[in-house]
């Protein structure tokens, strides 16, 4: 005879039929074997009937997104920065402001780009906030940037 399983709501926890559990908790529901079976090694959650159910992730919210993104900007813009032996984008830019140094002109164009990739970025992120378009990926995003100085 196969095992039968309880699930409590509340706990979500699983409880063996035919055990003395003194403790348990009073909203136990039967579950069906192959939903047990099923859902072994995996992260639950209650449905609404109180059924046991496999856990999905909420959906990243507008501004977790938006992070994520400007995230993934920062990560392209400091890359490159420190492919060049800077160690970030604004300190690569920085060198703008220093007219005689052997470095301004990488300084400018860093600068330049860094200016450009922000510019572009924010005004996507306007687009979608104003529903003019959908939520870039970030390959989408990436791609529409502007490319890196080339020295």
């Amino acid at each position: 005879m196969a095992q039968r399983w309880k699930f409590s709501p509340s706990m979500l926890g699983w409880y063996l039929v035919g055990l003395d559990y003194p403790n348990a908790p009073d909203d136990l529901v039967d579950v069906p074997a192959e939903t047990w079976q099923v859902l072994q090694g995996k992260q639950i959650e209650a449905g609404p009937d109180g059924m046991p159910r496999e856990w999905t992730a909420p959906a990243p919210t507008e501004e977790e997104i938006r992070t994520s993104l400007l995230a993934a900007v920062d990560a392209r813009l400091n890359t490159a920065a420190q492919a060049r032996g800077y160690d970030s984008i604004v300190t690569a830019a920085l060198r703008a402001a220093l007219p005689s140094s052997p470095f301004h002109a990488e300084g400018v164009a860093y600068g330049t780009w860094m200016d450009q990739t922000y510019a572009h970025c924010y005004a996507v992120l306007a687009q979608v906030q104003a529903g003019e378009r959908p939520i870039p990926t970030e390959a989408e995003l990436m791609a529409e940037l502007p490319p890196p100085p080339e020295f």
